[in-house]
């Protein structure tokens, strides 16, 4: 029996997920993004603004005493966003591993009722959700 691991979320893939979250103007960047040399640890992501600067968390922490007087605005937590990313991205790693899964049965001459029962679909859903990906072909043993 061959089992497919799923790959676990590294640090290429939450910074895959912060670059869409940032394009689509959902969330705010922090102002040090753009200057990894002054704040190597920069999140990316703002928390909150001081006045007209909104900083992450890190970037928060380690701001100066300069402007200790501004108003402090906090922003919505995108680490929220951030997992949802994540977990789109998993979702759609788990469903593409699936259907790996169905074709390597179906070829296996595994009737569309078997691959249905372990997702816990009938015959006629799994023949729906899978055709595409699932019928032998000719050439292939």
């Amino acid at each position: 029996m061959t089992t497919t691991k799923m790959p676990l979320l590294d640090a290429s893939d939450r910074d895959q997920d912060v670059k869409v979250l940032l394009t689509s103007g959902e969330v705010t960047a922090c102002y040090y993004v753009s200057r990894p040399d002054q704040r190597p640890d920069c999140e990316r992501l703002a928390v909150v603004r001081y006045g007209p600067t909104p900083l992450c968390a890190d970037c928060a922490r380690r701001r100066s005493a300069v402007g200790k007087g501004m108003v402090v605005a906090p922003l919505p937590d995108p680490s929220t966003l951030v997992d949802i990313a994540a977990t789109r991205w998993a979702c759609a790693q788990g469903e593409a591993a699936l259907s790996a899964a169905v074709v390597r049965a179906r070829r296996a001459t595994q009737p569309c009722s078997a691959s249905g029962a372990v997702p816990d679909t009938t015959r006629q859903a799994a023949q729906q959700r899978f055709a595409a990906h699932a019928r032998p072909h000719a050439d292939q043993p």
